[in-house]
């Protein structure tokens, strides 16, 4: 069994999978064809997930509007909410212990660049 201090961590790591991921839909500027190309720039190493990257790939072929990266943002919102239930917490305690500045340059790494342009 897991002790407390591990779920907190899985919980905070499954909040900033979340931010992240929630950022890149966010950018209308980034269509869902390059949602890989910027997860490679990802600290949290989203890039190589195979899952997600498996999401987004059925995803696209399925047609989807947002890549399937919408499932993803509430695959992890439901991990979150749930490691929280687990130990007892609420969320917004939880979010207290990771840095903002973190959570910024989480933000920063999905985010499109000054001289990009909207491509397919």
């Amino acid at each position: 069994m897991l002790s407390e201090e591990e779920i907190r961590e899985r919980a905070e790591y499954c909040y900033c999978v979340y931010i992240q991921i929630n950022a890149l839909l966010k950018n209308e500027l980034i269509v869902p064809s390059r949602y890989m190309e910027y997860l490679k720039n990802s600290s949290l190493q989203l890039g190589d997930d195979e899952f997600i990257k498996a999401t987004i790939e059925e995803g696209l072929l399925e047609g989807l509007e947002d890549g399937g990266i919408g499932s993803l943002i509430s695959l992890y919102e439901g991990f979150v909410h749930a490691f929280c239930t687990v130990i007892e917490t609420d969320v917004t305690e939880m979010v207290r212990n990771i840095s903002g500045d973190f959570l910024e340059k989480l933000v920063d790494e999905v985010s499109i660049r000054k001289r990009e342009t909207r491509e397919d």
